[in-house]
């Protein structure tokens, strides 16, 4: 690799406090072996606790740190966004910091550098969960694939690599609902996968409620897909259609039988006529929401609140080396 590479290392906190510290210092000393110029991004999203004053001491021992607070919560995708959008590498990295391990990050960079595209993080050990949980999400994987056109594999996490080329595309995507997991695999670059083995740190593992899944479930799949209205537009057409198919039953009904009860024709086209008009006022309204829910993005994905860097900028340190080398 380029001895002039520039690597950004995207680390998002959301209370974070406990072991940041231990983080941080572990990817200062890895990266400063393995490479010349790294940066280390701090991205806290929104975290009560006092992460913000142990990020300020640390801006003042370790080289190459920026630190930038989000004015509230925005959940761990913006805040991911946030980072990516201000670093300055020729490779972007993000990571978890809870259950990620810092050792491996040179092998999965060297890995980007070589597929010139992403690199995706499968960990081999995930999370475990309910079997129904193991279920259905197996069964959204197939339904992605299907209807996105993106293969999510098990145990993809929010450890990856990017180039630059990637990294800028990815940023020209302004959705209000981003879920990295997929919008990486959607931008048509090189993928590569990385297997390796999550290692939670001390107090730091959070198990994600079955809720909170669902609810990203049913964001991503309104974000990125007009499938679902789609059906709905299918199970309006099939309505309007039966409900048109009863109404000449019934006019023949009344030109062939000369029994019918007096005033059944009279209701039932008029509950047929209604049903009709429903439908089809469901089925376009449908295409419609649909093509909203495409064109509509326009809202900034986040606020900062905060930003702080260390005492020794990345610019001061190229600066020092440039000169070192010319003397």
């Amino acid at each position: 690799m380029n001895p002039n590479t520039v690597i950004s290392i995207i680390v998002p906190l959301d209370n974070d406090a406990s072991l940041i510290k231990d983080v941080v210092q572990e990817i200062d000393q890895v990266m400063g072996k393995a490479f010349r110029f790294f940066e280390i991004v701090l991205v806290d999203d929104g975290s009560v606790d006092n992460t913000s004053e142990v990020v300020t001491q640390l801006l003042k021992s370790i080289q190459r740190v920026r630190y930038q607070r989000l004015s509230r919560s925005f959940g761990r995708d913006i805040c991911l966004s946030a980072g990516i959008e201000s670093a300055i590498g020729d490779y972007v990295v993000t990571l978890n910091p809870r259950i990620d391990p810092i050792g491996i990050l040179p092998e999965i960079i060297q890995q980007c550098k070589e597929c010139g595209g992403i690199v995706h993080g499968i960990a081999e050990n995930p999370l475990s969960r309910s079997w129904v949980r193991d279920i259905i999400g197996s069964t959204f994987r197939k339904y992605c694939r299907k209807h996105l056109g993106v293969e999510i594999k098990r145990g993809v996490s929010d450890l990856r690599v990017m180039s630059r080329q990637a990294a800028n595309a990815l940023l020209q995507i302004r959705e209000q609902s981003r879920h990295l997991r997929v919008l990486t695999l959607m931008l048509g670059y090189n993928h590569g996968f990385f297997p390796y083995m999550i290692s939670s740190r001390e107090g730091s593992l959070r198990k994600d409620a079955f809720r909170n899944e669902l609810s990203t479930a049913i964001d991503l799949l309104t974000a990125n897909t007009r499938h679902p209205l789609r059906v709905i537009t299918c199970i309006g057409m099939l309505g309007a259609g039966l409900n048109l198919l009863y109404a000449f039953y019934v006019v023949a009904m009344f030109l062939t039988n000369p029994r019918v009860v007096s005033g059944w024709t009279t209701s039932s086209l008029q509950l047929s006529g209604m049903f009709f008009l429903v439908c089809s006022i469901l089925t376009v309204m449908s295409e419609y929401l649909g093509t909203v829910l495409r064109e509509v993005r326009g809202r900034p994905l986040y606020f900062i609140a905060e930003e702080a860097t260390s005492s020794v900028l990345l610019e001061d340190t190229v600066r020092s080396s440039l000169v070192k080398e010319s003397v």
